[in-house]
């Protein structure tokens, strides 16, 4: 079994990164091989709208969104944890989902497919009280994955939470919760 966690921060320890890392805590099978990105981290350059992958399937630019879709692809699970800027997903995590244009199923001439059915989860933080801006990140990843070829399976939003104190503080039923998704998917999976 196969786990792809991507930290949609521009920070790799925060909230998103500890809600990921609560996720994998809870994966108690030493046999599944974990994946972890954080897009502030890693190498993603902006898509240019050539339509070259539309040719041949593959992009034009050299960067980790390879690497990190060569993962996603092939797992059994793919998390997503996303911050709020501006009740949306941050720009170095859409910039990843620009990128993998090229393995959407949008994309006719796509070479990398995934061969089984991937369960997807979507985890969206935000500082303010309205779920309703929660939704829309939601809903962005949950699109995503869609065109990926991944179910999602859980939404969970969490609002109030500005930094990681905040969700340490107020937040210790859905950590406990995203920790024993964890442990419930992989045992499902095993």
């Amino acid at each position: 079994m196969k786990i792809t966690c991507i930290n949609g921060s521009a920070r790799n320890n925060g909230s998103c990164a500890y809600l990921i890392d609560s996720f994998i805590s809870g994966v108690a099978n030493r046999d599944v091989k974990i994946a972890k990105y954080c897009v502030g981290d890693a190498d993603l350059h902006f898509c240019k709208g050539c339509k070259k992958c539309y040719i041949d399937g593959n992009c034009v630019l050299n960067d980790d969104v390879q690497k990190i879709i060569k993962d996603i692809i092939s797992s059994d699970i793919v998390v997503i944890a996303s911050p709020s800027y501006w009740a949306d997903v941050p720009g170095q995590l859409k910039v990843l989902f620009d990128r993998t244009t090229p393995y959407g199923d949008t994309n006719p001439n796509r070479v990398l497919l995934a061969q089984n059915r991937i369960k997807g989860i979507a985890i969206a933080v935000r500082a303010g009280v309205r779920e309703q801006e929660n939704e829309l990140i939601l809903n962005a990843i949950e699109h995503y994955y869609g065109h990926m070829g991944i179910d999602t399976v859980k939404r969970i939003s969490i609002t109030e939470t500005d930094n990681l104190t905040d969700l340490l503080d107020r937040h210790k039923d859905e950590i406990k919760q995203i920790e024993e998704l964890g442990m419930a998917l992989s045992q499902s999976q095993s």
